[in-house]
């Protein structure tokens, strides 16, 4: 008899122990794939399933879970910074992650990076990519510049940014970064520099500028879309737009000249009426703005009427002048749509 309830409870041990393992596969899984909320960059390096890309293959490691962890936290080679328990993963989540890379089987082949070094690159372009930042960046920096701009970011915020970025003063409330930090061994300042250089002077900083429109209500002579744009810069450090232009192209019909769709009223000023726009070549409703300084919000209404009034605006841009970003070129953002437009 006592041997029989040995062996039951050696039985329930090992089915305990498959199906903690299942259970840690799967939420290494959720998490390196960035479910719940824990978003994360490995794969934009590692490749999709750790079959490696512009970093080493994970998939079918053979390291423990205590050397895996220890790597992470060090950061790797001169590419991969280090993460930290407190505002990236902590060490159960990397041990499930860890888990579950172990358990796919290894690449035939290596994936291709990210994002490649374009043809015609600066050495300074060529640089930051190969130093790993356009993998998670993509080749122009594009977001990190906005939130620059927004901050007024200079030198010393972009070397915080890169060294201590866990423990940078905008990050103080993080409660989930995506970035750990690099070490000036890493990073040399001098290569930094030259980073800094492709990113505030060659690409320039960019004006956070946001841009959405409503869903339309009907109102006695049409439909009424109300767009919202604003700087969300900080005010007295971020940067001021000027000579905005807000363009909302209309349903277009057979014939390109067809109108589908007529302008009843506007609220807000700034309306300049209908004019040819020449990315989506279809009629457009236009509104500018003289500047758009940090902080600062501007609200308009449009009442549309005929067969195109139901269909809406699914798109839109907004543009301005000043400052230009560092190919002489003007700034633009999209118009956010309602989600399901």
């Amino acid at each position: 008899m006592r041997a029989v309830i040995v062996l039951v409870l050696l039985f329930a041990a090992q089915v305990e122990a498959q199906t903690s393992g299942a259970s840690d596969t799967q939420a290494g899984k959720e998490i390196w794939q960035g479910y719940l909320g824990l978003q994360n960059d490995c794969k934009l390096c590692h490749g999709e399933h750790g079959e490696g890309a512009f970093a080493k293959a994970l998939a079918g490691h053979k390291l423990s879970a205590a050397d895996f962890i220890r790597i992470v936290r060090q950061g790797a080679g001169k590419s991969m910074p280090g993460f930290v328990p407190d505002k990236n993963l902590n060490d159960q989540q990397l041990a499930q992650v860890a888990t579950y890379l172990a358990s796919l089987p290894p690449a035939a082949q290596r994936g291709m990076w990210r994002t490649p070094v374009p043809a015609l690159a600066s050495q300074r372009q060529k640089l930051y990519i190969e130093s790993g930042c356009g993998q998670c960046h993509a080749a122009t920096f594009a977001n990190p510049r906005r939130t620059a701009g927004g901050l007024g970011g200079d030198w010393e915020w972009f070397k915080t940014e890169v060294y201590q970025h866990t423990t940078a003063p905008d990050h103080a409330n993080a409660r989930h970064l995506r970035m750990g930090n690099f070490s000036r061994e890493q990073v040399p300042e001098s290569t930094l520099q030259e980073i800094y250089k492709f990113f505030s002077e060659e690409q320039g900083l960019r004006v956070p500028v946001n841009a959405d429109i409503s869903n339309g209500v009907f109102s006695g002579n049409g439909i009424t879309y109300t767009i919202n744009v604003s700087n969300s810069g900080r005010a007295g450090k971020g940067l001021t737009a000027e000579y905005i232009t807000i363009t909302l192209p209309f349903l277009r019909g057979r014939d390109p000249e067809e109108v589908t769709t007529v302008v009843e009223a506007t609220t807000g000023g700034g309306y300049t009426g209908i004019h040819r726009d020449p990315i989506t070549n279809s009629n457009a409703a236009e509104f500018e703005i003289p500047k758009l300084g940090p902080g600062e919000k501007k609200t308009f209404t449009i009442t549309l009427s005929g067969i195109g009034a139901n269909s809406g605006i699914p798109r839109g841009y907004v543009r301005w002048e000043r400052p230009k970003m560092g190919t002489g070129e003007r700034d633009l953002v999209a118009i956010s749509a309602p989600a399901g437009r």
